[in-house]
């Protein structure tokens, strides 16, 4: 029966690969969040994020690295027969939970070469080198806003996949699964996602094989080492949770070469005989689970496998959604700062002293790669909410609601339910496209003769594929101003800053950081004072009741960025004692909102405009003298630059149509006569909840 909704989902297949980050796998696909994103921080020292330093923080900078493509590099060592093995097999970074915060440092992104022992962390690949999953993103949907749970390795961020949580909270008792490759002998004592599905009626299995490289998240819980003989449990044939949890796939094939066979013939076969469960987890060995030095052409292989064994059904196949996901992103680079929860937020801090005097943040981790492969994520579309492997849980989540067996996990915190999407928005019921599309399937596996590590042969920026693609909509929108400069008898100053979350498609959270540009150099003794703010905005239909203020200390020459989701940017630049002080502007998206101040017109309900959302920007002058503004539209607009002549105590009013013109994207910056260290940047993209472009 076909409802038109996720109703029509029968089956999730849970497919988790190892260790990439997005931008080595998709920075240079075109329309997604990658290396032609404009909406960066900047290093500390003035560098962009992708000009990474070879030193420490602080310490003086000798020499920088850009992301550079694998192929075409040279190797340090053992040679590879050629430069496609040596990409394909290159060996693994340092991933762990204590070189995951080095490079993040704080949410000054400035230390990954130091982290990570050297500029292979930047090292990325192209279309040509795994064309397979281009070719998956260009018939399905890729997320480009998904992160890993945890700034660590493999065990916390399937322990998050499988459970919700690592027991930052310690509401579990002491143990806190934070840090090690895998939890197999830590029989964690709280439930995990399996336990909840069995509760509601949910069916549900793990494939994997005799070799499962500690992956199968399910036997990291009690309830399943119980049963598992390799951790000194007992086989119960028969068990729901021993047949479901522990047992392994028949394997025709040999266990190692052959395990991508295995288990997608177990699939297969299922598939065939009608009994491939509501729920199901698919677990390789390393060969095929492209941890470095595993092959990405493996890792193809076997997906490849996987969808085939699922289209051998075609019933099954259009009634299936399959997730594709990694755990982590080794230590590979990623431009983007993930959102990370203000200080104190609970369930989500360590003190580990070893990193820093105060309790860090578990996560978010930084950006993986996310496929949605179903009927309804046909298209080549890209989804851009924030999310992470709790995401996963939340869909199984809304989908077990919807067909009357609620399947709620009772781990996962309350800020990350209020960031982190559930994935539906990105997938379109009314409009499914059935059936496997043609894809460059690979034949047969690469193998892995050893590991080899390449060395940059560039020292550049790389290029992104140009164009677009089509985007879905995201459910948060976030807005940030600098509403003013408070300067204290002392001589400090504070900028005003005030952010909000609002319109009438808004149901999650946006999270924002507010960075200080013009600070000095930190050390992690100095955080979290001196390192960038972390803000959460729960969503509301009104800005003028949701808007929520900060203040940031400065100096008296400040430079401020903010970032938040799906590409939002402001950079607030000025001096207090120069000219600018008492110019203000306040940007809005509805007519009415706090920020339309201006000039006082009437703006009126926009007439056909109806409740589409608009950029307003509000200029003021707070000054005794006249203050030219200067509006000029950047990237999105062929607009040519506005100037408006503002007398004392008056004020005036921009205001632009980028749903029309762009999309819903927006890039305009703000400068003022008289006063060159004054501007003012916005940009992002402004929702009206239905699908839009890519930037």
């Amino acid at each position: 029966m076909v409802h038109g909704d996720i109703r029509d989902i029968r089956h999730v297949v849970i497919l988790m690969q190892e260790n990439r980050s997005f931008d080595h796998y998709f920075g240079s696909l075109r329309g997604v969040r990658g290396f032609a994103d404009r909406a960066t921080i900047t290093l500390p020292g003035s560098n962009p994020v992708w000009q990474q330093p070879d030193t420490a923080p602080g310490a003086p900078v000798s020499g920088t690295q850009y992301p550079w493509p694998l192929t075409g590099a040279a190797f340090r060592g053992a040679q590879p027969p050629g430069p496609q093995a040596g990409t394909q097999n290159m060996a693994e970074t340092d991933h762990s939970w204590r070189t995951q915060h080095d490079a993040w440092h704080g949410g000054l992104m400035n230390a990954w070469q130091h982290a990570k022992n050297g500029p292979a962390t930047l090292g990325f690949l192209r279309r040509a080198d795994i064309p397979f999953y281009y070719a998956l993103a260009d018939a399905y949907t890729l997320g480009d806003a998904y992160h890993c749970s945890v700034f660590g390795p493999t065990g916390p961020n399937r322990t998050y996949l499988w459970s919700g949580t690592v027991n930052a909270g310690r509401e579990h008792g002491s143990y806190v699964a934070h840090d090690k490759p895998d939890e197999v002998g830590g029989r964690l004592p709280w439930e995990s996602y399996p336990q909840t599905l069995q509760e509601a009626g949910v069916s549900w299995k793990v494939y994997q094989g005799s070799d499962n490289y500690g992956d199968n998240g399910a036997l990291y819980f009690d309830l399943f080492a119980a049963r598992d003989p390799a951790q000194g449990g007992t086989a119960a044939v028969g068990d729901v949770w021993y047949d479901n949890g522990v047992a392994v796939v028949p394997e025709p094939e040999d266990p190692d070469a052959g395990n991508a066979v295995n288990l997608a013939l177990a699939i297969r076969n299922d598939v065939l005989a009608g009994t491939l469960p509501q729920v199901s987890w698919v677990v390789t060995n390393q060969r095929y689970s492209e941890h470095p030095h595993a092959a990405p052409a493996d890792g193809a292989f076997y997906v490849g496998e996987v969808l085939r064994a699922l289209s051998a059904g075609p019933d099954v196949f259009n009634a299936t959604l399959l997730i594709i996901t990694y755990d982590e992103n080794d230590g590979l680079f990623d431009h983007v700062p993930p959102p990370v929860p203000p200080a104190g937020t609970a369930g989500e801090f360590i003190l580990d002293t070893s990193l820093a005097p105060a309790p860090v943040p578990v996560g978010l981790g930084f950006r993986v790669p996310l496929l949605l492969v179903s009927p309804w994520t046909r298209g080549g579309w890209v989804t851009s909410e924030v999310a992470d492997h709790t995401s996963v849980i939340q869909f199984l989540e809304r989908w077990t609601a919807a067909l009357g067996t609620p399947a709620v996990c009772p781990n996962i915190s309350d800020w990350r339910r209020s960031v982190c999407g559930d994935l539906v928005s990105a997938l379109d019921f009314r409009h499914p496209v059935y059936g496997l599309p043609d894809l460059p399937f690979v034949t047969a596996p690469v193998g892995w003769p050893r590991p080899y590590h390449p060395v940059p042969a560039s020292n550049e920026m790389p290029a992104q594929e140009p164009g677009t693609r089509p985007a879905r909509p995201v459910p948060c929108q976030p807005n940030a101003n600098l509403d003013g400069l408070n300067v204290h008898a002392d001589g400090r100053v504070e900028a005003q800053l005030s952010f909000s979350n609002s319109g009438p498609h808004v149901r999650r959270a946006s999270h924002f950081a507010v960075y200080d540009n013009a600070a000095p150099a930190a050390t992690m003794a100095d955080y979290p004072a001196r390192f960038p703010a972390q803000h959460t905005i729960a969503p509301c239909a009104d800005s003028r009741d949701a808007a929520v203020l900060a203040r940031a200390a400065v100096g008296g020459v400040y430079d401020l960025t903010i970032i938040g989701p799906n590409r939002f940017l402001r950079r607030f630049t000025g001096d207090a004692a120069a000219a600018g002080a008492t110019a203000r502007v306040t940007a809005a998206y509805y007519a009415g909102d706090r920020g339309e101040r201006g000039d006082g017109g009437d703006r009126g309900d926009g007439g056909d405009r109806g409740d589409r959302p608009r950029l307003l920007l509000a200029l003021a002058n707070g000054g005794g003298e006249p203050v030219t503004f200067t509006v000029t539209p950047e990237h999105y607009a062929a607009q040519a630059p506005c100037s408006y002549d503002v007398p004392p105590g008056g004020g005036a009013t921009f205001e632009a149509d980028p749903v029309v013109t762009a999309g819903g994207w927006y890039d305009v910056t703000v400068t003022i006569g008289g006063d060159p260290s004054w501007s003012r940047r916005y940009a992002g993209h402004l929702e009206t909840g239905e699908p839009s472009v890519s930037g």
